[in-house]
């Protein structure tokens, strides 16, 4: 029998093992790497998204408003001013609601349960504290408040993910929505 000394020098050549490795390691690398940057961006457009908010309500609960523009515009400006270097601020949808008081916060109307079963149910008297003449789940009304009312300021921005890798497993068709909320007290005006 004849001992072949390439086959024994073949198994102990390392040379490329590296690049093997490196070829095996890559793809999951640059995943990571991908998928983190564009964490990263998601997590930079919240924070800005947190800072226009706080803008919004700060330009909000002065009641402010000047003879060529409404308190409306000017918490839309501060948003625009706040966002427009990183977010589309006409993709950006703010929603306000005042209430009386910290307490009524997410609270239904109150109602006269008639028929004791827990449940408001058609027909059964309430008391319209927001005055739109129905109903409400929340007794909020829409709008930025008064003097000296408590105002819940929501902003949402649809963020589009930028990675078709990630888009697969994050969001709906790659969109992620991202939500900022403050609740401040209107300043005496």
């Amino acid at each position: 029998m004849i001992y072949d000394f390439r086959q024994t020098r073949l198994k102990r050549d390392e040379r490329g093992v590296t690049v093997v490795e490196f070829a095996l390691i890559a793809p999951v690398l640059m995943m990571m790497i991908v998928g983190l940057c564009e964490f990263g961006l998601l997590l930079t457009a919240q924070t800005i998204l947190d800072n226009s908010i706080f803008a919004a309500s700060r330009a909000g609960k002065t009641g402010y408003s000047t003879s060529t523009s409404t308190q409306s515009q000017l918490i839309l400006a501060a948003i625009r001013k706040a966002t427009a270097d990183y977010l589309d601020p006409a993709k950006i949808s703010l929603t306000s609601k005042a209430y009386s008081d910290y307490g009524s916060i997410g609270k239904p109307e109150p109602f006269t349960d008639t028929n004791s079963n827990g449940v408001r149910d058609a027909g059964e008297p309430f008391t319209d504290v927001n005055g739109n003449g129905t109903y409400d789940k929340d007794q909020g009304a829409s709008g930025y408040g008064s003097s000296g009312q408590i105002v819940v300021y929501e902003a949402n921005y649809d963020w589009t993910l930028m990675t078709p890798f990630v888009k697969r497993f994050v969001g709906t068709n790659g969109i992620v929505r991202v939500t900022s909320r403050i609740v401040v007290k209107n300043e005496p005006y």
